[in-house]
């Protein structure tokens, strides 16, 4: 194997991390076994339907955060990119009477743009990752609170609902294909493109990269583009349910993204984690919350178990690296 796969994997830690890397499906295997068997309702079609629907978008939204996070990074910007987008969509359809396909390649532009911003203050400007992505979120906050005055914008055409509600043959729901293609080409970029095995490469070894002749400049900043871009698909499919903008969309969006990246396997130090194991992630948490409201459990206990979820992995990834 040549000196660069050595360096695009970075797969320490032996068995341990072997285990964890395909855990998260082993426990959802088990979690599903268990939910089916202990409550009927869950093992419905239309329950499993509605569970692969839920957990599609935000799905994908999560595989661009993979993307940061597995160059060592971290993008906190991605709840105002959805907010935007959501907002700045339906204005430029209802209020301006943009036809859809034009505003959608703009809302889009204007997402990937803020990917480069966030990627510039980054990677040029030596920026924590943290810090310009949450300045970021705080900007876009104000600017789309200034454009639709805090209030949602609704009227959005009812074809558009197709989106986020439609079916494939009357039997798979649109979401689902739509984030099962992504999840596909998101690999296959990742394992047989030179670009995506670069993202190990650089949350790997960022130094050892840029010897080796990796432009880690540009993989840092094509990475936030990338989260950019698949947040506002996300933010787009999550509009389309209730066929208006909101600028609270996807203000509590960041805590789940985050969790369903870390659940699937991704190491926040950067260097090793799979798209597939991003999309369990967010049908292994889709399960939790579902099986909690069919169980009529508060609300509020979901944060609670979320939260033991994100520090159970969180551990788990501490001890599985490398020393």
């Amino acid at each position: 194997m040549s000196e660069y796969k050595l360096k695009s994997k970075r797969y320490g830690g032996g068995f341990r991390a072997f285990f964890f890397d395909w855990m998260i499906l082993i426990l959802f295997v088990a979690l599903v076994i268990i939910c089916c068997v202990s409550n009927a309702q869950f093992r419905t079609m239309n329950n499993i339907m509605n569970v692969l629907r839920q957990a599609s978008f935000i799905s994908i939204i999560a595989m661009g955060e993979f993307f940061v996070i597995l160059t060592g990074q971290m993008d906190m910007s991605i709840t105002s990119t959805i907010g935007m987008t959501s907002i700045f969509f339906a204005g430029f359809v209802v209020n301006n009477g943009m036809p859809m396909g034009i505003a959608l390649v703009l809302v889009l532009l204007m997402s990937a743009v803020v990917g480069l911003i966030n990627g510039v203050l980054t990677v040029y400007g030596k920026m924590p990752s943290f810090i310009a992505t949450l300045v970021v979120m705080n900007v876009l906050k104000g600017l789309y609170y200034i454009y639709s005055r805090g209030l949602p914008i609704s009227g959005l055409p009812s074809s558009f609902n197709y989106l986020g509600a439609g079916y494939v043959f009357n039997i798979v729901p649109f979401p689902v294909v739509m984030m099962l293609v992504i999840a596909v080409i998101l690999w296959a970029m990742t394992k047989y493109t030179a670009v995506g095995r670069a993202f190990y490469a650089v949350g790997g070894n960022a130094e050892a990269s840029r010897l080796s002749g990796i432009n880690t400049r540009f993989v840092g900043i094509l990475a936030f583009v990338l989260c950019g871009v698949l947040s506002s698909v996300g933010a787009l499919g999550l509009t389309a349910r209730s066929l208006s903008g909101n600028v609270s969309i996807g203000e509590e969006l960041l805590f789940d993204v985050m969790t369903i990246v870390v659940l699937g396997g991704t190491s926040l130090t950067g260097g090793r984690g799979k798209i597939f194991g991003v999309v369990i992630g967010a049908l292994f948490l889709q399960v939790i919350s579902n099986y909690m409201v069919l169980m009529s459990i508060n609300t509020y206990w979901q944060w609670v178990v979320k939260g033991i979820i994100l520090v159970a992995v969180v551990l788990i990834d501490s001890n599985t690296k490398k020393d």
